[in-house]
């Protein structure tokens, strides 16, 4: 195991509390669609992420010219305002194929989001820069010497630290922005990157518009940024993200599932209960939306196929999956 430096940042009461409400939302919705998010909604929220993401990046193109770019397929590579659209459109179709836990990946993706839109693109930076917030500068970057081993130290941290994922996740965010290792489009990568590693952490994260709320909350997601830099720890920046991701997943909630029938349910249930035996109740609790009366019809329709095998009566019915 390769050592690395850890990032300075320490966990509250407020980040458990958060990643709890995670764990729990993403349970629920796994649940609500058993365990696949329709084609539809991960779609409409791949685009909501794209748009975002270069809102927040100062496009010089209007949220219906982009949709309309996106949905329509539409490509001009002599404009780069279009160009940067289909960069990010093809990095974001990639979420789940780029390698979370490698540089030379992270580097990949850069350029790919930047070809055509920079002649460095996927390639260190070599000059000192500043980094701006509202036009001012704030800090120095790292000298562009030490930015190799800053990222390796990074991914070393992120592959190898006991630390939560959840918790790695927003650290890297927060790094990246503070090593800007490229002379343009890190903020767009560390937004790809996130969400990356928020999908190698539980799918269900790759399906949510994280940076929609990012962008509704830009002027905070700066100053948390900011403040961040000044103290030199990333405890409050992982706050405000957890927070921001517990907000989509809790719009994603919001969702209306598809119509999903009984053998549907039993399926996903099967698929996911990993203990011998079960109850009503474990069923209830697994699927949150449905009613005891719909839970008692779903296992009595299994028993009479064949698929369950009940014992017992009434609250102390016991049922187990027989072998398939």
């Amino acid at each position: 195991m390769k050592l690395f430096t850890a990032p300075s940042f320490t966990i509250t009461a407020r980040i458990l509390e958060l990643v709890a409400s995670l764990s729990e939302k993403s349970g629920a919705i796994n649940a609500l669609f058993l365990n696949k998010i329709p084609q539809n909604i991960h779609e409409e929220n791949r685009i909501e992420s794209i748009i975002s993401s270069l809102l927040l990046d100062g496009s010089n193109l209007t949220r219906a010219q982009m949709d309309r770019v996106l949905s329509e397929n539409f490509a001009d590579n002599d404009n780069k305002d279009f160009l940067e659209i289909s960069n990010a459109a093809m990095a974001y179709e990639k979420i789940g194929q780029w390698h979370p836990y490698s540089y030379s990946s992270f580097c990949a993706a850069h350029q790919m989001l930047m070809d055509g839109l920079s002649d460095t693109a996927g390639e260190l930076r070599t000059d000192t820069v500043g980094i701006k917030m509202y036009r001012k500068k704030i800090m120095t970057a790292p000298d562009p010497k030490q930015l190799e081993s800053l990222l390796e130290n990074l991914f070393s941290y992120v592959k190898t630290s006991r630390d939560l994922l959840l918790v790695r996740s927003c650290v890297f965010y927060y790094e990246i922005s503070f090593i800007h290792p490229f002379d343009q489009g890190n903020g767009r990568l560390a937004r790809l990157w996130l969400k990356v590693l928020l999908n190698e952490y539980n799918p269900v994260f790759g399906s949510i518009a994280i940076e929609s709320f990012m962008l509704a909350q830009k002027q905070q997601l700066h100053d948390v940024l900011s403040r961040c830099t000044r103290s030199g720890k990333s405890t409050l920046f992982i706050e405000f993200m957890l927070s921001l991701i517990d907000e989509a997943l809790g719009k994603l909630l919001l969702e209306r599932p598809p119509v999903i029938s009984s053998d549907d349910r039993i399926h996903a249930f099967r698929n996911s209960f990993t203990h011998e035996m079960f109850t009503r109740k474990d069923y209830i609790q697994f699927f949150r939306n449905i009613s005891t009366a719909t839970a008692s019809r779903d296992l009595q329709s299994a028993t009479e196929a064949g698929t369950i095998h009940k014992t017992g009566d009434k609250n102390q019915t016991i049922y187990r999956f027989r072998a398939k």
